[in-house]
């Protein structure tokens, strides 16, 4: 049943209001729409979803001329999508088929009478399920726990596997029952081990727990070395997708790691460098991340590297300092170091977007030589800019040379080209390429000869 079945009002008079009809200025109270009585057993909606209703459409009581009894039907439909509409539509996961208990009594089965760390690591690399590796583990502490003592043999397969598998939870509960044990030390590849899992499951506080363990070990090969404070950065500052804001606040933890890291006596490698460099750079703290740059030679004896290169020059086009990313391009270039795609689309940008058009499509051929394929923002950037500061025949004959070298797709050619057309019909240029072959009966080609195209040089 339509809304316009359910509310029907009688001698209303129809005002003209704004989209909004809940407005919640009281000099507007002229423009809201007359008040429906909801206290009715007829009136099937409450008044929220009423109100996300209306928010949702355009006000039918908003028309002077279209009443609310002849509106076509409302469905409805949520305002908003929450995080579970979001989940459902990127699919839903299968639910994993059920455990499969015989296969757990085979392999224990197949143990020895008298087995040692070692048959049970063999054991749980056995099994075809990660998941029966807690069963296994929890029955081998339940009644042969002496067996285990001083050997990580198994607790590294059990959480290797179910690390692998992506069985986080399962993970942290076979790791926790490790640390837990007095009669295992903990030695640093077992928890380096840990730091990656936790690192690859997002779990940053058991990871500092870990790194917290490593530091009050006793023994000192279990201390934190070099791998694992770059495991940490990496945990910290792997996700790429974060804005700067998230890098902003994680980089008071990554100091903090690499001042630990200095003071202990670990030389930073270039790893851990470049960590800090792109922290900086992430989080738009360039002026730090130009120290450590600049500090990487004199002071640690690492040399940049491209990937170094390729954070400073993005950063510093996402702060427009676009002078500066040039210099250290051009830098980059002259030591024979290739730039990543995501700093050459960063700097073709920047460099149109500061009006040089001509040396952002240099830039451009520059990038297609060291196969680095510009994306459709950089594509659309570009063109954007040419069209405003030069012509639209130029742009179209640019999108042409792009589809003829591969850099686009046909699909990625057609809508720049509808984009083009859509967001520059108006000017003169573009009326003279349309009705160019209709006066002089030229080709398309032919009419953009008349126009003053300059040459790219690649």
């Amino acid at each position: 049943m339509g809304l316009a079945h359910i509310i029907k009002p009688t001698n209303v008079p129809i005002l003209p209001c704004s989209r909004r009809p809940f407005h919640r200025n009281p000099s507007a109270r002229a423009c809201r729409t007359p008040s429906v009585s909801v206290a009715s057993p007829l009136f099937a909606v409450s008044a929220t979803m009423l109100r996300l209703l209306l928010l949702r459409r355009p006000n039918p009581l908003c028309s002077s001329s279209v009443a609310l009894a002849d509106s076509p039907p409302v469905q409805f439909q949520r305002a908003f999508a929450s995080a579970g509409d979001r989940r459902r539509r990127r699919g839903k996961r299968p639910k994993p088929p059920p455990l499969d208990r015989t296969q757990l009594d085979l392999v224990v089965s197949q143990l020895p009478p008298r087995f040692s760390a070692s048959d049970l690591a063999d054991a749980l690399c056995r099994l075809p399920d990660p998941r029966l590796c807690p069963h296994l583990f929890s029955w081998a502490l339940e009644s042969h726990r002496r067996r285990l003592a001083g050997d990580h043999a198994p607790f590294l397969v059990a959480i290797k596997r179910l690390g692998v598998a992506r069985l986080f939870s399962d993970m942290d509960a076979v790791a926790s029952l490790a640390l837990a044990l007095p009669s295992l030390p903990p030695t640093e590849p077992h928890l380096n081990t840990l730091l990656y899992f936790y690192a690859e499951g997002r779990m940053l506080s058991k990871a500092v727990h870990v790194y917290t363990v490593m530091g009050a070990a006793a023994d000192p090969s279990s201390r934190p070395t070099s791998a694992t404070y770059n495991l940490l950065f990496t945990a910290f500052l792997g996700r790429d997708g974060a804005n700067s804001y998230i890098h902003h606040i994680h980089m008071g933890t990554v100091r903090m790691l690499f001042r630990h890291m200095v003071d202990s006596g670990i030389n930073p490698d270039r790893l851990a460098l470049n960590a800090m460099v792109k922290g900086y750079a992430q989080s738009l703290h360039l002026n730090d991340a130009l120290r450590v740059f600049h500090q990487m030679g004199p002071v640690y004896g690492c040399e940049p590297d491209e990937h170094t290169y390729s954070l400073l020059v993005h950063g510093l086009c996402a702060q427009g300092r676009t002078r500066n990313a040039r210099e250290l391009y051009d830098e980059m270039r002259g030591k024979g170091m290739g730039p990543s795609a995501r700093a050459c689309n960063s700097i073709i940008c920047a460099t149109a977007m500061a009006g040089e058009v001509r040396s952002a499509v240099e830039l451009m051929w520059e990038a297609a030589l060291a196969r680095r394929t510009p994306d459709l923002i950089t594509c659309r950037t570009l063109l954007e800019e040419m069209c405003r500061r030069w012509t639209v025949a130029d742009a179209v004959t640019l999108l042409k040379e792009m589809e003829a070298e591969k850099l686009v797709d046909a699909r990625m050619h057609g809508d720049l080209l509808l984009w083009i057309e859509e967001e520059f019909m108006n000017s003169d240029i573009e009326n003279e390429l349309k009705f160019s072959d209709r006066r002089t009966g030229k080709t398309d080609e032919g009419a953009a000869k008349d126009f003053a195209i300059p040459s790219f040089d690649r």
